[in-house]
């Protein structure tokens, strides 16, 4: 009787999902390993939604036949397990880029990227199997399941750029980084709530292929393409009437000496390194100055020298005898304290003018846990783990800054990744004139790590309607406008020279970034709040 009832029901379907529905249960015959390779699978079409692929398709492809698979699932555990796979697949391949680090050092050998890149693809996609089994525990019929999916993804977003000091690569609003028109909606809900209206629209076309029937199935994909048509057009409006405008006399000179990270920290080589990004700063001026340029900037760590900060520093009086009066030199450079008898080594942006004189100073505060510091280090000592790091490990600074600069518009300092995170790149008390994050991503080689990564600092631009200079050590450097817009880059793998006057910002949003997450954060815990208590009530 229940196979008569089965076949009558996909007599029912429409063709679409009559086809999607043999599919699966050919895969659910395949045994216990077919469905966690096609969650696999969705997981890494997904991955190819982000830069520098920015084949936003799969986000349409992905999301619906992840509900489809919660749809299928046969219990909470099995939900849970195809979370998990459709997350290792996002991940893992995802973040490949990854392992190219374990290529340049000798500390921490090669063969064990592939390790290190399965164990954090592992952890991560626990996020995701949480919201699978969330989905299938709060089920409900229709539209409003695809809302508590959507909310759900959402909050994980949040605790995967919370928990354990937080890793917020990728999210879901970050794939329109590089479709700017649509990327301008994050101006006025930020990056999560970018997120939370890309799975609702594209779970919507679930509808097409779950054996809903009559013309209900149209209502949600419907509904879907009319409100992103909508909001494409208005980014496409907001980008055609405003322009780039500029602080004209503020000129900037970015540095990209490309210098490989296999050969940045070699006692013999950095001088040399050193002597290669005073040589592209001159840019054969026959003085050898760098005439005419108000800020010099250097990527992360470009001076290899821990007393760039002490009194009589050669290298920091060699930089200062590039720059004309009035210009100042931004660069980046470890230095270290010593308190109690403990030494701590921090990765620093300095500010020096024309007579050597430091005039501000940053200390990297979001340190990369195992990359930069490993977590409870004191204690793991004991077992032999330090030797992992490399090195000792980096301290933290106090956290985000506003530099004040005579003469030259007030900024908001980031180091390397710290651009990743939604609402903690400027001061909530003091509003910078524009973002400045200086990066070393020669870690990632030619891989789509650094792409990823400049499309991540995209968003923050746009997010927060400031410009944004970004220096890297072998690229992308960019300066961007507070639209996102690319007004001067150097592509990856590059040697040379970002030339530019330093765009303007505009106003700032109706919200700030930090209230608009909290308000998603509310919103999406209100509605899976809400469905917890209905289920709970029958």
């Amino acid at each position: 009787m229940q196979e008569n009832n089965q076949v009558a029901g996909t007599a029912e379907m429409t063709a679409p999902a009559r086809y999607v529905a043999r599919f699966f249960d050919w895969l659910e015959a395949k045994g216990r390993f077919g469905m966690p390779a096609f969650a696999f699978l969705v997981g890494v079409v997904l991955s190819r939604a982000f830069p520098p692929l920015n084949f936003f398709p799969g986000l349409l492809i992905a999301f619906p036949l992840m509900l489809v698979m919660i749809d299928r699932a046969k219990s909470r555990g099995a939900a849970f397990a195809y979370g998990w796979w459709t997350g290792f697949g996002f991940f893992s391949v995802g973040l490949t880029w990854i392992g190219h680090s374990f290529t340049q050092q000798d500390a921490i050998p090669a063969i064990l990227a592939p390790f290190a890149i399965t164990a954090l693809s592992a952890i991560l996609a626990i996020y995701i199997g949480i919201v699978f089994w969330i989905t299938y525990r709060l089920r409900s019929q229709g539209l409003f399941r695809m809302v508590v999916f959507a909310s759900a993804w959402v909050m994980f977003e949040f605790a995967r750029g919370t928990w354990f000091t937080g890793f917020p690569w990728n999210l879901i609003g970050t794939a329109w980084a590089n479709w700017l028109p649509v990327a301008q909606a994050s101006y006025y809900i930020g990056a999560h709530g970018l997120s939370f209206i890309t799975i609702l629209a594209a779970v919507a076309f679930t509808s097409l292929i779950d054996g809903t029937v009559g013309w209900k199935r149209f209502l949600a994909p419907m509904l879907a393409v009319v409100a992103f048509s909508g909001i494409t057009m208005l980014g496409q409006v907001r980008l055609a009437d405003n322009e780039t405008r500029f602080h004209l006399p503020i000129s900037l000179r970015l540095v990209q000496a490309n210098v490989k990270q296999s050969e940045k920290w070699l006692s013999s080589l950095i001088e040399d390194h050193f002597d290669k990004h005073m040589r592209l700063s001159r840019d054969g001026d026959e003085e050898g100055r760098a005439r005419g340029v108000r800020l010099l900037i250097w990527p992360e760590t470009a001076v290899q020298s821990e007393k760039f900060d002490r009194e009589g520093s050669l290298h920091r009086w060699r930089l200062s005898k590039l720059l004309d009066y009035g210009s100042f030199a931004l660069v980046g450079a470890p230095r270290f304290t010593v308190e109690d008898g403990e030494v701590n080594f921090y990765n620093s942006l300095f500010a020096i003018n024309s007579q050597a004189d430091l005039y501000a100073r940053y200390d990297k505060a979001h340190l990369v846990p195992f990359g930069e510091y490993i977590p409870f280090e004191k204690t793991l000592n004991q077992w032999g783990i330090n030797p992992l790091t490399g090195a000792q490990s980096w301290a933290s600074g106090r956290g985000v800054d506003t530099v004040e600069i005579p003469g030259i518009p007030s900024f908001s300092p980031l180091i390397c990744y710290e651009i990743v995170f939604p609402g903690a790149v400027v001061s909530p008390t003091k509003r910078p004139e524009w973002i400045l994050n200086i990066t070393n991503d020669a870690w990632f080689g030619m891989t789509e790590g650094p792409y990823q990564h400049l499309g991540q600092a995209r968003m923050r631009a746009i997010e927060e309607g400031l410009p944004l200079v970004r220096a890297a050590s072998t690229g992308v450097s960019a300066v961007i406008d507070p639209y996102g817009r690319t007004v001067q880059s150097l592509g990856l793998g590059k040697q040379g020279l970002v030339e530019s006057p330093l765009p303007q910002a505009i106003e700032a949003a109706p919200l700030t970034s930090q209230m608009r997450g909290m308000l998603t954060a509310l919103l999406c815990a209100f509605i899976l709040f809400a469905r917890l208590i209905y289920v709970w009530r029958r």
